[in-house]
This record gives structure tokens, C-alpha cells and sequence, in this order.
């Protein structure tokens, strides 16, 4: 949620709060374990302490060789697959040991938070993030070809018990902390977490008996939080949050402010594991910490919907989504199909024609989607079930030919320049166990999607939400007539997947705001509407205000556009504008005050006002 300036005060400028939009809802990202990638660079493969590495390649726990220079290499694979950002797994120097056959591979044994892993640079190359070469020319190498990316960061914890040291932590080098040192109190001293409903352990006790931070410690904070910044501050474009569910939100609250004072809209997501929205403590972080969440829930439903492990096929999906009313932000949620702490796709379900058919609906439902590395290749390993660690196998291919890649490819596009899918309601058009058809929806941008992951089948499909004429699918180049609405004796195959798409014009001015209100529950017929004093809000009159479109149950978007009045302060309010003669309903406040930038795009997301 973004603060505006009350009534009485006014910011100097509007860029100290918001810098041009880095708008996160338009982005597919894809999720690389670093070390599983590529390797680049095999003269680091053996640094530091000897037998971490495996050129085997068949100790699990150990480093296999993917390095920062494999991403730089794969930089141009990652731009032609139609990745627009890009989530490393943590970069940061670990603890450089390993016991019972695991090391810190995965990155989350934190040794410095201002350091780069020696084992992803050049031999001899300084790891300081002052001076880390390597590092800055990945960054560069993604920023050339358009690519966002995430650093992703742990706050809860350090590294575990590893021949008698423990949570060793230093600052760019010099000793900071030291669980069995710990003079200072950077952390916690509590046994291993065993009632997982338990908020007081959630918070305090261990989890897989790692070193948990003391979030009280001011200097842990202000460690931890001039740490990420450092990154930030040399390109990094948004956050992904581990363990998010074991700090408490006041500690959320107090990173985002801070972070979001450094660098202004930065979008930070978190992992709440296996969180749903029926369960009112994830809710309140997804909701009220600035952060949001990846969801665990849709996952879970479009694995289920294939694999048949839950009945109900598509209607699984259907419910989850019907739940998003009780998110905020429903649109910014970070969705998946597969991760690091889950058996791939592939290993509960191995059809190579279903896992096409659920990243046709991870790259289209709402939600800003997220490939693991090597999903468009079909990597996989079933052994132990594909379970953690046979989940990060090593990437062995990069064709961009596959039908996989060019689904991605086709689709990211679309994400990038039809808004129905950054912005757009979902809307069901058709569903039962085996096929699936919806629809997106933003102005005049339209995305009509068809799944069909059972036998050969033709259905009418009545209300397609595409305007009449002829339209061709992205995936198959095959035609489809609309008549009156309707697509009459729709014929899709086993395994078929349709997406049509209108693309509207994009709205031109000299300034663009996004306006989003979200916790106030609409009724048919109601529309929300932005008034203000601007001429482009209406000059108080609600009969000439702009309206904003409904997104779900207490979700309204709207971008408004500002030629007369860019560059000058606005005052405004949201109000609902009932049916039938009835009064609006305005929200109780004097008016909310925003400078408007002199141009670009900006947004405004806020919560209705009842004071």
C-alpha cells in the first residue's frame, strides 16, 4: 500500500515517492537455482574448501559448478525463451562447509549478507559487493536484454550447527555474530520449531535447527537492511523474501518502509510455505506486511486438477480463484507451478502434454507467473519420488525449439503487451473436470483461453467475451469465427490448448496513474469511480469522474490519464455510484493528495477509507 500525503501536507515532489513504474504484474519470471544452471566458469568449481564440489555430479548436497558467468552466457537463451526477470537463488557468501553429504549449495546459510559466493566469481576475484566484478557484468549482461531481476534474500536465519560452529555471521568481512558467541544478542536461543500452529515458535524456535535471528536486535536490522539495500543500489530490480511466515509483520512492515524509502517501488514477494486463503494468519501477511506472497494454493490446485491426486479436475482451480477476494492484491500474487521445495511437475504428473497445457494456465491466469529453470526443457529426476533434492538436477539443455519454449515464448509476449493479463478479471466461461475456458479482461484488451486436458471434444461455447469477427490462437494459428458472442461447435483436441487475444490501444498521456482500491465489497450495479479536482477526475462532479473496472470481489483497477493537470498537485477521493437514483457512497475523509509527476506512469494502490 502506498502512503499519500494527508490533507494539509504536500510532498515536495511526487518522484520522492514513486520512481518511473517498475511494474511487476507484466513480468514472467524465471527462477534459477544458481548452482544447477550453468557452468561457466569450471576454474571456480574447486575453490575454497575441498570436496564442495562434485564433478560427479551425483552427490546432491554438493556444488556442481553453475556460477554467475553461466547466467551471463545464457543471458541471450533466457531473452529468446521471452524471460522479462530473472530470480537467482541468494548470491550471498555461506558458510563454506558441508556435513552429512549437504553443503550450502542452495545459498540459504548466509555467512556474509555483503558478500558475493565465491563460488559463482572468477578465482581471486574479490567478493566484496564494492568491488565484485562479475556480479556487475551479469547485471549488466541482464539490463541490456530487458531482464528484471530478483535477489533473493533470507532474513530469519543464518547456517546450522556445522563441526561445532554455528550462525557465524560477518560484515563484508569483519565478525559481526556468533551463536555460541553471542555477546550481542543478534539471535535467538530456543530449541527446534515442533508445533508448526504455534505463533510463539513460528517466531522464535528454529526451524531445521538454523540460527534464527533476534528480530528485536536493532543492529541486526539495520545489518540486514543496509545489506539489501547495498544490492539494490547496484541494480537489483525486486526482492523474493524466504521463511517470510517467521519474522513477524511488524518486522515486514519496518523492511519494506525502509527499503521502499531507498529505492522507491521496488515489488518484494515472499514466501509464506504452503500458505491458502483460508488461513487468516497468511492472509494477514499477505495482506498488511507490503508484501506479496507466492501462492502456494493455486499451485497445489492446477497439480491437482492434472495429476488427480484431489478430485475435481478443473474445478479446483476455479475454487482457489474464487477465494480472491480475501487478498487485497490478488493481480500481484506470484504464481508457480513447480519449485525448489516440491517434486517438479513432471514427477507427479509425467505427460509432457499436461505440464504444456499448466504453463498455458500459470502464463495466463491472474498473477504474476514464475517458470523454475529448466521447465521449458522438461527437465526432471523421479528418484526418491523427485522430492528435495532430486528436484535440482543440472540443466543439460538449452533448445529454444521445443513446443514448451515456444508456448513461454508466445505467451510472455502476450503478458508484456495485452493488459487483460497484467490487469484483467478472470472470467469463467465454460468448465468441467476435463476443459476449462476464461477469460481476461482489461478496457478494451481481451484474452480468451481453452484447455482441454482430457479426450477430443466439442462444446458451443456461448459467451466467449470476444467481440464478433474472426480470430486466430496464438499457439496453433487455427481460426475461430464469433458469432453474436458465441463460438458455435468449438472443436479442441486431447491435450489442445486455444488462447485468442484483442489487443487494445494503450492509453496516451502525459501522465498515467494507476488507480487501484481495494476492501471495499461492491454490489451489482455498482460502479467505483476516482473524483477529484482535477478536470481529468470530473472537478468534483461524479457524472463526469472516470470509472475504474472491476477486478474482484472488493478490487477496482483503472489507469486515468493527465495532460491539463501533470505536474500539479491533486486532491481526490474514491466514491461508488449506485444504481437506481440511489446516493453515492463516498469515502469518509477530507481527500487524499497527490503531487502527479510532469510525466511517465505511476500507481496508486490504496485501501477505502472509513475512518
Amino acid at each position: 500500500m502506498v502512503a499519500i500525503a494527508p490533507e494539509g501536507s504536500m510532498s515536495t515532489s511526487a518522484n520522492q515517492l514513486f520512481e518511473q513504474e517498475a511494474e511487476f504484474r507484466k513480468e514472467t519470471i524465471y527462477f534459477i537455482v544458481i548452482d544447477r544452471f550453468f557452468n561457466g566458469n569450471k576454474a571456480n568449481d574447486e575453490i575454497s574448501k575441498k570436496g564442495l564440489h562434485d564433478p560427479s555430479l551425483t552427490h546432491w548436497g554438493h556444488y556442481w559448478g553453475g556460477d554467475l558467468e553461466g547466467v551471463i552466457e545464457k543471458a541471450d537463451y533466457l531473452k529468446q525463451l521471452g524471460i522479462t526477470a530473472v530470480w537467482l537463488s541468494p548470491l550471498f557468501e555461506q558458510v563454506d562447509d558441508i556435513e552429512h553429504g549437504h553443503g550450502p549449495m542452495h545459498g540459504y546459510w548466509t555467512k556474509d549478507f555483503k558478500r558475493v559466493n565465491p563460488h559463482f566469481v572468477m578465482p581471486g576475484e574479490s567478493t566484496s559487493l564494492k568491488t565484485c566484478g562479475t556480479l556487475r557484468r551479469m547485471i549488466k549482461a541482464l539490463h541490456e536484454r530487458d531482464i528484471k531481476i530478483v535477489l533473493d534474500i533470507v532474513c530469519n536465519h543464518s547456517s546450522p550447527e556445522l563441526h561445532g560452529s554455528k550462525g557465524v555471521v560477518t560484515d563484508d568481512g569483519v565478525p559481526l555474530a556468533d551463536f555460541h558467541n553471542d555477546a550481542n544478542h543478534f539471535y535467538h536461543h530456543y530449541p527446534e520449531i515442533t508445533d508448526w500452529n504455534d505463533e510463539f515458535q513460528l517466531i522464535h524456535f528454529e526451524m531445521l535447527g538454523l540460527a534464527t535471528f533476534n528480530e528485536r536486535n536493532i543492529d541486526f536490522r539495520n545489518y540486514i537492511k543496509n545489506a539489501i539495500k547495498a544490492w539494490l543500489d547496484l541494480g537489483f530490480d525486486a526482492l523474493r523474501i524466504d521463511t517470510l511466515k517467521h519474522m513477524p509483520v511488524w518486522f515486514w512492515q519496518e523492511f519494506v518502509a525502509d527499503i521502499q524509502a531507498s529505492k522507491p517501488g521496488t515489488f518484494l514477494f515472499g514466501e509464506y510455505g504452503f500458505g491458502s486463503p483460508w488461513d487468516s494468519r497468511y492472509l494477514h501477511y499477505a495482506n498488511d506486511t507490503g508484501v506479496s506472497v507466492l501462492d502456494f494454493a493455486l499451485a497445489a490446485a492446477i497439480r491437482s486438477a492434472f495429476s488427480g491426486h484431489e478430485p475435481g479436475g478443473f474445478h479446483l482451480i476455479e475454487g482457489v480463484l474464487a477465494l480472491d477476494p480475501v487478498y487485497r492484491r490478488s493481480t500481484a500474487l506470484v504464481t508457480f507451478i513447480e519449485n525448489h521445495d516440491m517434486p517438479r511437475f513432471l514427477s507427479i504428473c509425467p505427460s509432457h502434454g499436461d505440464l504444456e497445457l499448466a504453463t498455458v494456465l500459470l502464463l495466463t491466469l491472474r498473477g504474476i507467473p514464475c517458470l523454475f529453470y529448466g521447465t521449458e526443457q522438461y527437465l526432471v529426476n523421479d528418484t526418491n519420488g523427485g522430492h528435495d533434492p532430486y528436484n535440482r538436477p543440472m540443466m543439460t539443455s538449452w533448445e529454444t525449439g521445443s513446443r514448451l519454449a515456444e508456448i513461454i515464448r508466445h505467451l510472455a509476449l502476450l503478458r508484456k503487451t495485452n493488459r487483460a493479463l497484467s490487469y484483467g478479471r478472470h472470467g469463467q466461461k465454460y468448465i468441467s473436470e476435463g476443459i476449462y475456458a476464461y477469460t481476461r479482461r482489461y478496457r478494451d484488451n481481451r484474452v480468451l483461453v481453452v484447455i482441454n486436458k482430457g479426450e477430443p471434444a466439442r462444446f458451443n461455447l456461448e459467451h466467449s467475451g470476444l467481440p464478433d469477427g474472426s480470430h486466430t490462437c496464438l499457439l496453433t494459428g487455427q481460426s475461430f469465427v464469433v458469432d453474436q458472442g458465441a463460438i458455435r461447435e468449438l472443436s479442441i483436441p486431447g491435450k489442445g490448448a486455444f488462447v485468442l487475444a484483442v489487443q487494445g490501444e494503450p492509453l496516451k498521456a502525459t501522465t498515467v496513474v494507476k488507480f487501484q482500491i481495494n476492501d471495499y465489497v461492491t454490489h451489482p450495479g455498482e460502479v467505483m469511480a476516482v473524483c477529484g479536482d482535477a478536470p481529468e477526475l470530473g472537478t468534483w462532479d461524479v457524472d463526469r469522474c472516470p470509472h475504474l473496472e472491476y477486478i474482484n470481489g472488493d478490487v477496482w483497477f483503472a489507469e486515468v490519464g493527465f495532460h491539463e493537470s501533470a505536474g500539479r498537485p491533486i486532491r481526490f477521493k474514491f466514491v461508488v455510484l449506485r444504481p437506481n437514483g440511489l446516493e453515492p457512497v463516498y469515502e469518509n475523509l477530507v481527500c487524499r493528495t497527490f503531487l502527479l509527476p510532469s510525466g511517465g506512469s505511476v500507481k496508486l494502490d490504496l485501501d477505502w477509507d472509513r475512518q
